[in-house]
């Protein structure tokens, strides 16, 4: 705990959570506990206390947000921020199109949540990519926290909220983010940083494999083929009686 506050740069080596170690499976474990658990007590609640469930996660997401933004500047780290803390990460872009999807109720938002947060913050914490930071460090708690969220929001949406996905509807979800992704991408080209991994491949990721096999920018292209598989997985238990109801009218 005497780390907790610490920024990278004065961390010592070594301290890191390592991709599937002990440290890294608990916080998996804990946190499928905890989305398991909020799911079933969601399920029990009036419509009162889902909405009240939903946008205290709303609200957790934006705190956790600009969280990381004091944070940083307490250390006066400018630089940092601009590469790190802008929202053009998917997550950090999920997470204000999530507290939209709370408020507003629309359905093209929940629809970019499941579409596109959801496996997000999935491989975000099967992929942590921490550097240094150890697991009771403020970095490291924020960012599975805000992870955590992400995940449990659009499953509430699915398992508890009557939403159901729709292929035909994810495209506008990608219309949705295509802002997100062309202002990284002139970010990137302008001050060098890495927002939404479009420059290059980060340590301790599953990047990494892509890069081996195809280089870089090759990389980029076994990323959207993974893509299409993960979304193939998330939306045929939904197409199937979908399509099963209609051939049978």
């Amino acid at each position: 705990m005497s780390y907790f506050w610490t920024f990278e740069s004065d961390l010592p080596s070594g301290m890191g959570v390592e991709t599937f170690s002990s440290s890294h499976i608990i916080v998996l474990v804990l946190s499928a506990i905890i989305i398991y658990s909020t799911i079933h007590i969601y399920r029990k609640q009036a419509d009162l206390g889902q909405r009240n469930i939903k946008m205290t996660i709303a609200a957790l997401l934006i705190m956790l947000y600009f969280s990381r933004w004091i944070w940083c500047a307490f250390f006066g780290n400018f630089s940092f921020f601009l590469s790190n803390l802008l929202p053009l990460h998917l997550c950090s872009a999920s997470a204000i199109m999530g507290s939209a999807a709370v408020y507003s109720n629309n359905r093209l938002l929940k629809e970019f949540m499941y579409g596109l947060s959801l496996p997000g913050g999935l491989v975000a914490m099967a992929n942590p990519n921490l550097g240094t930071y150890p697991l009771f460090s403020f970095n490291f708690v924020e960012y599975a926290l805000t992870h955590l969220l992400l995940i449990l929001l659009p499953l509430l949406f699915v398992f508890g909220g009557g939403f159901r996905p729709d292929f035909k509807s994810l495209p506008h979800s990608i219309y949705l983010a295509a802002p997100f992704i062309g202002v990284a991408f002139w970010v990137n080209q302008m001050i060098g940083s890495n927002y939404m991994f479009l420059n290059r491949i980060e340590k301790g990721t599953v990047l990494v494999l892509f890069d081996m096999w195809l280089g870089t920018p090759g990389y980029l292209m076994a990323v959207l083929g993974s893509i299409f598989i993960v979304w193939a997985i998330l939306y045929t238990p939904w197409e199937i009686p979908r399509r099963r109801n209609f051939s049978g009218r």
